[in-house]
């Protein structure tokens, strides 16, 4: 029966094949072109077929931006974007501002889209560095002071340009519990529109009051202890209960579980003593207790996050406390359509990075997001994964230095670095404060981890694209001999100052470098220009 239905199919017109492979996944198109000579041939002559098999390749999705561009931009554009980072290249700045923000202590600062803010002392700054004028968005101002409107005193603020969506979390108040068992509100959160610092007319509720469930009567303050984090109408803040006066007892870890849109909001308790947090999607997070293990949770409509799979590091990259360093988030509702990009970095090809915060050897994991993604989401039991069956085959490891600036799109890591210097050639314990020393210039090296990129530069030779240069830590002496996954290296051969260096952003064409001092902060966005290769830069 089954090689009857086969024979039917191929017996098809080709256009009529073309349309039906359109509806497979790029992995299942691969494989029947593997097995099929008809499927392959149809492939290959279908441009519609190739661009989904090309943005597969890349590590890219489409986004609803493409719906009215024809296949042969789309494909021209892709082609662009696989030439951008050849192994040696130049940058053009294109951009270029500097704003004021006063004599204060610099906050947050982050970007997205082109699109560059920063709040500090209850003022947010935010600025669209877009040269594209159908891409630029104007704010009323780019310095937007707004105390007036708000509590006196902020204690986090997040944006979201593409949602149109500022997050404020104003400083909680003292909480008195007379009774066990009390519900009682611990702190605020308002939701406003980023373009005119009013209401956000998309949010249920202006101001959200979260709460939280008491056990014992007491005076309490709620501590948040990360960043709140915008992921699609989803927002978690993650914090402790803090008891007035301090207790002796370390306090209780929890996160409050936010739809901003609908105007809810549910606490939930974390048992693991966490050292670090990362909301993967509307639907996942991961957090890692001190003793080096990273646990997947999936959120559910009603009660608690649930564990699904345990990963436990080597004991060389454990840690206090670590900071995560990952893509934005593309999810969600789109208020700025024209702002969303084209296709954003597909959740299977992106990494996520993981800095250890330690005075002994500090270094940096970058691990693969598919370990978070497939069948261990259906896993009714939580299964502990030891390093030696995950660790050597979706990470990579490399010394670090706290002053070198790290960010990461997609596969690729953006690396602040000395002039000359590699990450496997960091050396910690020889020039503690030489990383990036006030007297010398820095590059920037770009890391990729896409393996279907890698191995199509392995096994393809296109005399039309850029020579990649690919990597393993494992062929050098002085990277920690953990993992030997490869990755292409780019080295962006502007030099830029360290001299008061605050921010470093990488996106799709562009890097996004800022520097803060005497009360402003320099912005600069270069994008890179191929060159010819130079053998000094890339061995």
């Amino acid at each position: 029966m089954m090689t009857t239905v086969a024979i039917e199919f191929l017996s098809l017109p080709t256009e009529l094949i073309w349309r039906i492979l359109s509806f497979l996944t790029p992995r299942d198109l691969c494989r029947c072109a593997m097995t099929c000579k008809i499927v392959r041939n149809a492939a290959q002559n279908s441009i519609h077929v190739q661009y989904k098999l090309e943005l597969y390749a890349q590590g890219f999705t489409e986004t609803r931006n493409l719906d009215s561009i024809d296949v042969d931009s789309r494909m021209s554009s892709l082609k662009r974007l696989a030439t951008l980072w050849p192994s040696v290249c130049h940058a053009s700045t294109i951009f270029e501002d500097t704003v004021r923000v006063g004599n204060h202590l610099l906050k947050v600062r982050d970007m997205k889209c082109g699109i560059w803010w920063m709040w500090v002392n209850g003022n947010i700054f935010i600025r669209d560095c877009n040269t594209n004028i159908k891409l630029s968005h104007s704010f009323p101002i780019h310095e937007q002071f707004f105390q007036d409107r708000l509590p006196r005193l902020v204690r986090a603020l997040v944006v979201d340009p593409i949602q149109d969506l500022v997050v404020v979390v104003p400083f909680p108040d003292l909480c008195i519990v007379t009774g066990a068992e009390q519900n009682r509100h611990i702190f605020s959160v308002d939701f406003l529109s980023a373009s005119s610092l009013l209401p956000h007319p998309d949010s249920l509720d202006a101001s959200l009051m979260c709460q939280h469930s008491f056990e014992e009567f007491g005076h309490y303050r709620a501590a948040l202890t990360e960043e709140p984090v915008i992921c699609g109408d989803r927002i978690v803040v993650f914090y402790c209960m803090i008891s007035h006066p301090p207790g002796i007892v370390r306090p209780n870890l929890f996160i409050q579980v936010i739809d901003w849109r609908k105007g809810q909001a549910k606490s939930h308790p974390l048992r693991e003593d966490v050292a670090g947090f990362h909301l993967v999607d509307e639907q996942k997070f991961i957090v890692i207790d001190t003793q080096g293990i990273i646990t997947l949770y999936t959120l559910e409509e009603h009660g608690s996050p649930l564990r699904r799979v345990m990963y436990r590091l080597q004991e060389s990259v454990r840690a206090p406390y670590y900071l995560f360093h990952a893509t934005p988030s593309f999810y969600g509702a789109t208020a700025c359509p024209d702002l969303e990009p084209g296709y954003v970095p597909s959740p299977e090809s992106q990494i996520i990075v993981l800095e250890t915060l330690t005075n002994a050897c500090p270094v940096i994991l970058i691990i693969d997001m598919v370990i978070f993604s497939g069948k261990v989401l259906h896993s009714e039991t939580p299964v502990e994964v030891p390093w030696t069956e995950w660790g050597p085959q979706y990470t990579c490891c490399f010394r670090h230095h706290p002053s070198c600036q790290i960010s990461v799109f997609g596969s690729k890591i953006a690396y602040a670095l000395p002039r000359y210097v590699h990450p496997w050639e960091l050396n910690y314990k020889v020039g503690r404060r030489q990383a990036l020393g006030d007297h010398d210039r820095f590059y920037v090296h770009i890391l990729d981890f896409n393996q279907r990129a890698i191995a199509r530069a392995e096994n393809i030779y296109d005399p039309d694209s850029p020579t990649h240069f690919i990597c393993k830590p494992s062929d050098y002496c002085h990277a920690p001999a953990i993992s030997t996954r490869p990755y292409i290296l780019t080295v962006c051969r502007a030099r830029f100052s360290p001299i008061c260096l605050s921010g470093l952003f990488l996106e799709h064409d562009r890097l996004t470098l800022t520097w803060s001092q005497n009360g402003t902060v320099h912005i600069q966005v270069v994008s890179p220009v191929r060159v010819d290769l130079d053998s000094d830069l890339v061995h």
